[in-house]
């Protein structure tokens, strides 16, 4: 159960890094800044989202292996 705790901490904190990227994300479209700045935060969020699915990925894996 340990495992699936310190994943649901990992998910929970991940979550919030994408939340913050996604508002940065929004102020930078909404000031106008260089497409640079915004695209560097949009691969930011592209692989934070991909970290994301693979610890859901884990948590599933480890809750079918505890109910097992």
């Amino acid at each position: 159960m340990e495992i699936y705790d310190e994943l649901e901490i990992e998910i929970f904190h991940t979550l919030e890094k994408i939340r913050r990227v996604e508002s940065m994300i929004n102020r930078h479209v909404d000031s106008g800044s260089e497409d640079l700045i915004i695209n560097q935060y949009i691969s930011l969020k592209k692989e934070l989202s991909q970290q994301l699915a693979d610890l859901l990925s884990q948590a599933t894996n480890a809750k079918v292996q505890i109910a097992a």
